[in-house]
């Protein structure tokens, strides 16, 4: 019995039978005085009650001031070095809430200084022996990150492993764990996997090419799909696709204006052949009707001239658009054009972005100079770039000779360069959708190439490196979540800020944030983060708390689009926040509205951290920060995200501690919820 005790109901009972015993030897004293002694019984009877009280109120205060100043204190620390034990925390234990208890306070931060050295010792170890696996870890990381082509690898129930950031600019807000079929049409894929797994079966290990479009149909992707495989088991596959959106638009647009080509040329040439066909028939035919003949040559002729005309500016419009043209600085151009031809040639003017094939320009500008530099009389080039409203103006000024534009269609008829095959300059200016051309000037001539300009790049800090990959995960989920490991789940930590504290009296959610805890790992590169335009206005004691207006939600989507954005993004994954009732009404009061309902399993940091410390005072997100040593900038308090991340970092601290208090499965945390409920109701959170 004694071991389902706590040690404040121990030091309670100990304090209530000093009282009982105090008591009863007082009562046994005066009975034995009035024996020995006699007289009235009423003066002692008085006495002992008054006594008695006194014992009684004195042993209570006494009780009440060791419940404060040794149990609570003496838990608190048991609690503070269990939690220690179980998670990594760095943070001191905090000596003052244990003043009295003398060097016990300094002796737990001794070991937990001492645990943290030795926790310290073995990461160097650690890392010692692990740098040149971090050395490449790096490098596949960045090789991944930054590859062209998007990159994927799945389990064999297509639950995410690995993504690099191409893949996500294809597929979206892709996310470890999560699966692969909500961002890609799941048909083509698995046609494409049951023909590889018939290819594995023949012993052909090839990649199997398949198109498929995005599960939102915006894009087609073509894809290849390779099989992973260990000791002749598969174990997930690797997709490898780039976006052939633009390359199917560009096929479909050149068989279009190759089918318009001959529809616009046909007639005029039939009318053209029967015309010829009618003069050369009747040689001796009326000046009238000769002139009748040849009028009608000359408009089928202007038209079949016009019909050409429109479909080679098509041609261009959609080569330019097409042709890879990112922003290329002036200064790059000009460095090229100075490291090939440092001759007389200077530049002046500022820096400008222009968006075009820096390599074909550069060397369309280079053909041109070492032209004008063969018969020797033209010197003194000077190249600038000005802008001109959407457009910059190359310019290439000289002294000396003027130049005829039969010697610049000479130039720019050659091959551009072997890297590009028969590409001529010519081909390199209509893909730019340009013409360069010879005018004169004050001081000598000059050359014109205008091109599109571009924006400036923004230079941010850059973000944390997201979390694209984990070969680690858990094993496919079973038909019964509640058995399964907190270890092995996926979990969306979430917060919402909103008008007010009152969802069924009318208030709405104004910003809400979520980030993803898989395989015990904080994917802070999978964020959720949207302000939501909350149909009301925002009262200003509400800005007050979290800073948002009415002015910061004016473009924002409303509950409608964030909220189904969100439960797609917390697919398969059990809830969390800190006070999660609260957030959770917000959600669900508008499931009829989204079509979706949040029907995950939930767990709230508030009952949780209620069951793991009974005696505490606080269970604010400050409180639990602090007791796990989690920062919270204030800066970031009381915003969807900062808050989010706060709750997130706590909960994972928090993995540990459950685990080593015996709640290990999704189940029993639910459980031991419901039981802390009534405190909920008692605390200040």
């Amino acid at each position: 019995m004694h071991e389902r005790l706590g040690l404040r109901t121990r030091f309670a009972l100990f304090f209530g039978a000093l009282a009982l015993g105090g008591t009863a030897a007082l009562t046994l004293g005066l009975w034995l005085g009035h024996a020995r002694a006699g007289g009235p019984a009423d003066g002692y009877v008085i006495a002992g009650l008054f006594a008695g009280f006194a014992l009684s109120g004195l042993s209570a205060w006494v009780g009440l001031l060791f419940d404060q100043n040794v149990a609570r204190p003496i838990l608190a620390l048991a609690a503070d070095l269990t939690t220690r034990a179980r998670a990594d925390i760095d943070a001191d234990i905090d000596e003052t809430q244990a003043r009295y208890l003398g060097a016990l306070a300094p002796a737990a931060n001794a070991i937990h200084d001492a645990l943290a050295e030795t926790r310290a010792a073995q990461d160097r170890a650690v890392a010692e022996k692990t740098a040149v696996l971090n050395r490449d870890k790096a490098m596949f990381e960045a090789l991944l990150r930054d590859l062209a082509e998007g990159v994927v690898v799945a389990t064999p129930d297509h639950r995410i492993m690995l993504y690099n950031r191409a893949a996500q600019g294809l597929l979206g807000d892709l996310g470890l764990d999560r699966r692969l079929t909500g961002f890609l049409r799941p048909e083509p894929l698995a046609h494409a996997l049951d023909r590889m797994g018939a290819r594995a079966a023949r012993a052909e290990v090839e990649a199997e090419r398949f198109l498929a479009a995005t599960a939102c149909g915006e894009r087609f992707l073509m894809a290849r799909v390779s099989p992973i495989a260990v000791n002749g088991t598969r174990v997930g596959y690797v997709l490898i696709f780039h976006d052939a959106t633009e390359d199917l638009d560009a096929h479909a647009e050149r068989d279009h204006l190759l089918n318009t080509l001959l529809e616009s040329v046909r007639r005029p040439t039939a009318a053209i052949g029967a015309l010829i066909d009618a003069i050369e028939t009747d040689p001796a035919a009326p000046p009238a009707m000769r002139a009748t003949f040849f009028s009608e040559l000359r408009k089928e002729q202007a038209a079949l001239v016009q019909r050409i005309r429109e479909v080679a500016d098509r041609h261009g419009a959609a080569t330019a658009r097409h042709w890879p043209m990112p922003a290329v600085a002036s200064d790059d151009i000009f460095d090229a054009l100075q490291a090939r031809l440092p001759e007389d040639l200077r530049f002046e003017g500022t820096r400008q972005f222009i968006r075009c094939d820096g390599f074909a320009i550069t060397e369309l500008l280079a053909r041109v100079i070492e032209g004008l530099r063969t018969d020797g009389t033209r010197c003194g080039f000077v190249l600038r770039a000005a802008a001109q409203e959407r457009e910059v103006c190359l310019t290439l000024d000289w002294t000396g000779g003027e130049v005829t534009d039969g010697e610049i269609d000479r130039w720019l008829g050659a091959a551009l360069s072997a890297g590009y095959g028969q590409y001529t300059a010519r081909d390199a200016l209509e893909g730019h959708a340009t013409e360069i051309w010879a005018e004169p000037t004050a001081t000598g001539h000059r050359l014109v190439l205008p091109l599109t300009a571009a924006a400036a790049p923004v230079l941010n800090p850059a973000d944390p490196r997201p979390e694209f990959y984990d070969f680690t995960l858990p094993p496919p989920a079973s038909d019964e979540i509640a058995d399964r490991p907190l270890s092995e789940l996926r979990f969306v930590v979430f917060d919402t800020e909103t008008t007010g504290l009152a969802p069924r009296a009318g208030d709405e959610i104004v910003q809400i944030a979520g980030v993803r805890i898989v395989n015990g790992r904080l994917l802070r590169g999978e964020v959720f983060d949207t302000l939501v335009n909350p149909g009301r206005h925002i009262p200003a004691a509400s800005t007050a708390v979290h800073g948002i207006d009415d002015t910061r939600v004016a473009d924002a989507p409303d509950i409608v689009e964030a909220g189904r954005r969100f439960h797609g993004y917390c697919e398969g994954a059990v809830l969390v926040a800190h006070n999660a009732a609260f957030d959770m009404a917000f959600l669900r009061l508008k499931e009829q509205r989204l079509g979706v309902r949040f029907d995950h399993p939930t767990l709230c940091t508030v009952l949780l951290s209620a069951a793991l410390y009974p005696d505490a005072d606080d269970l604010t997100l400050d409180a639990l920060a602090c007791r796990f040593g989690v920062t919270l900038p204030s800066e970031r308090r009381h915003t969807a995200l900062g808050d989010a991340l706060a709750t997130a970092e706590v909960f994972r601290h928090m993995l540990g501690v459950l685990e080593g208090a015996g709640i290990r499965t999704l189940g029993q945390a639910v459980a031991r919820s419901d039981e802390m409920h009534r405190i909920r109701r008692a605390q200040t959170y």
